[in-house]
């Protein structure tokens, strides 16, 4: 059984920076070799423009034009396909008949709409059309599951079906590494700049804290988006503020290994971020890799991997806008490593235990070890397909009567013929 997993961002291969996206769709691909099944990645090439050419010769045949993708499938000859979101689905033609799932790992409308899209109108139908052509769906978990089921509804799923939109947890390689020797007063943010996160408070009064106490760093590294910089600018100033100060180490994007390793240097993960609609159904990413290596994450209060944290004691879970119960946790880990150390070893618990990638796989593992093409799929035609064809109908109504204005007689049974009328 050959499994073809089509992500539209980088992964983790040696030399290479990476996204939530990329490390969701890697994470795929192994869970699903720990099952011993056929599982390679396919990614755009346009998202590795700027990697290593030797690295990126390296990666040649994972790498695919977007306007090629049909192509690329069909060359690469899957028993399965597997879709990491549904974006791309408009470029994957409908000659490739093989059984199809679709990964959903966060609530992409939302963020276009965050992003600025110009018509969310198209954005949902090309969505809902995504959909309809899958055969199974996942998610990160129980809160994007019941936020995806009315989007399975509308694409034709029964959602009666228990199994439907199974949740698989973002997760990582069960190599975690030992509870190592972190420097607890050493706070580490990072991640993409996107539109559809504030973590201006956050940040702010970290560095305040900083100062007046002047001890403990913050090591900074962050970067735009591979397709550029989305937010717009936003950033900018906070970035600015950051530089300036010599509690700060500002580091730009830098590959997955680099990444990983400038982890283990630090003590504690700063992540929290204004609470909107995109960020309550977010199971993020970036978290799950702070959590892996052994630092515990201050974060928010209202998302479904908050409750995970705050079961463990894996960090530190409060309203990301309080700023006077940050000032306190804050205090707290710069009065008490000990504590912070107990907490880092919970957190590689909580990962250990609850999410790496062999043991979040199984939904995913069980239907590509035996696809199926879901019934009723093809017959299926979603509404804004319907409309759109009962507008051409109607246009063509139109021009038929305007052309039989102009004549004296017409016989009705004539015109009802060329409105599509039968007995």
């Amino acid at each position: 059984m050959r499994i073809l997993v089509v992500t539209t961002e980088p992964v983790p291969l040696p030399g290479f920076p990476t996204t939530g996206a990329g490390l969701r769709a890697w994470g795929l691909v192994q869970g699903l070799r720990s099952r011993g099944l056929d599982a390679e990645i396919a990614m755009p090439r346009d998202a590795v423009s700027s990697v290593d050419p030797e690295a990126r010769a390296r990666a040649e045949p994972f790498l695919f034009d977007r306007e090629n993708l049909t192509a690329h499938v069909l060359g690469r000859k899957p028993d399965v396909v597997v879709m990491q979101h549904w974006g791309l689905m408009n470029r994957l033609g409908a000659e490739v008949r093989r059984p199809l799932a679709i990964d959903l790992h966060g609530p992409h409308l939302l963020e276009r709409a965050f992003w600025g899209s110009a018509s969310p109108e198209r954005d949902l139908e090309q969505k809902i059309a995504a959909l309809a052509r899958a055969d199974f769906l996942t998610c990160a978990g129980e809160f994007q599951r019941r936020y995806f089921l009315s989007f399975a509804l509308q694409a034709g799923f029964d959602v009666r079906d228990p199994a439907l939109l199974a949740p698989i947890p973002f997760s990582v390689s069960p190599e975690t590494p030992p509870a190592g020797e972190h420097a607890p007063s050493t706070f580490f943010y990072g991640g993409i700049l996107l539109p559809w996160q504030d973590p201006s408070v956050g940040i702010e009064t970290l560095l305040e804290t900083l100062e007046s106490r002047s001890e403990g760093r913050l090591v900074f590294v962050a970067g735009r988006h591979p397709a550029g910089d989305v937010s717009g600018g936003r950033f900018d100033p906070i970035v600015r503020r950051l530089e300036g100060s010599e509690r700060v180490s500002v580091r730009s994007s830098m590959t997955h290994d680099e990444f990983e390793s400038t982890l283990r240097g630090c003590g504690v993960a700063l992540d929290l971020m204004a609470r909107n609609a995109e960020r309550e159904l977010a199971f993020t990413s970036r978290t799950v890799v702070y959590l892996a290596q052994g630092l515990p994450a201050i974060y928010n209060d209202y998302s479904e991997l908050s409750q995970w944290i705050a079961r463990y004691e894996a960090g530190w879970r409060l309203d990301p806008l309080d700023r006077d119960g940050l000032r306190a946790v804050l205090a707290g880990i710069l009065d008490d490593p000990g504590e912070v150390r107990r907490r880092g070893e919970n957190a590689l618990r909580l990962v250990r235990e609850r999410l790496t990638w062999d043991r979040t796989i199984d939904p995913l593992a069980a239907w590509c070890a035996n696809p199926a093409v879901r019934a009723g799929k093809e017959r299926f035609v979603p509404a804004a397909a319907r409309l759109a064809r009962l507008g051409t109908e109607l246009d063509a109504a139109r021009r038929s009567i305007d052309e039989l204005s102009g004549r004296r007689l017409v016989k009705l049974s004539n015109l009802l013929r060329r409105l599509g009328w039968r007995r």
